[in-house]
C-alpha cells in the first residue's frame, strides 16, 4: 500500500490524478492530508480517488502507527514546512507524526517538493540532511518559471516503484 501525504502546496490540486494513476497501476492508496491541503482540495476528492477514508487528524485509532509500515510513504506535494519538520523530527500534525513513526520502522519515504524556487533553495540544507538518512528519498522537482514544480504523475509513479524496489533489497 502507498500512503499518499498531501500537503499545502498549490500542487495538491494534482494529487487526485496522482492517486488515480496509482489505482490504475493496481496499487492500494491511503491518503493523509494536512490542514493546509484541505484548504486547496476537499478530503472527499481524495476519498473518491483512493476509495479509502482520508486521515486529516490523529484520533484514538493511532493512524500514524497503523499506516507507518507500508510499502511507501509518498509526500506529494512536499512543502518547505513539511520537509523542514521532518529534517528536525517535529511531530505536530498527522503527516509529520506519521513520517517520524515510519522513519523509526525504516519505511521508505519519498518526498516530491513543490514550492517557489526561493523556498526550495532556502531548505537545501534540510533536504541534504534528510537525503543522508537511509530510507528517505527525494524526487527532483521540475524547475520552471521560478518555481520547483510537480513532476508528471507518470514520473512520480515510476520513482515510487523504484523506491519500493530499493527498500525490498
Amino acid at each position: 500500500m502507498i500512503i499518499l501525504c498531501v500537503t499545502g502546496s498549490v500542487a495538491a490540486s494534482q494529487s487526485v490524478k496522482l492517486a488515480r494513476e496509482f489505482k490504475r497501476q493496481g496499487m492500494e492508496v491511503k491518503c493523509f492530508m494536512s490542514e493546509a491541503a484541505c484548504e486547496i482540495i476537499h478530503p472527499n476528492s481524495m476519498e473518491f480517488a483512493t476509495g479509502n477514508e482520508v486521515v486529516t487528524e490523529l484520533t484514538g485509532n493511532i493512524e500514524h502507527v497503523k499506516y507507518s509500515q507500508e510499502d511507501l510513504i509518498l509526500v506529494a506535494p512536499a512543502t518547505a514546512n513539511t520537509i523542514s519538520k521532518f529534517a528536525y523530527k517535529i511531530a505536530d500534525n498527522p503527516i509529520s507524526t506519521l513520517l517520524i513513526t515510519a522513519y523509526g520502522h525504516d519505511t521508505p519515504i519519498l518526498f516530491v517538493p513543490s514550492m517557489h524556487d526561493s523556498m526550495f533553495m532556502a531548505i537545501e540544507e534540510n533536504i541534504a540532511k534528510i537525503k543522508s538518512e537511509e530510507s528517505a528519498f527525494f524526487m527532483p522537482p521540475v524547475m520552471d518559471e521560478g518555481k520547483a514544480k510537480f513532476p508528471s504523475n507518470e514520473d512520480i509513479v515510476l520513482e515510487s516503484l523504484r523506491c519500493i524496489s530499493l527498500s525490498k533489497k
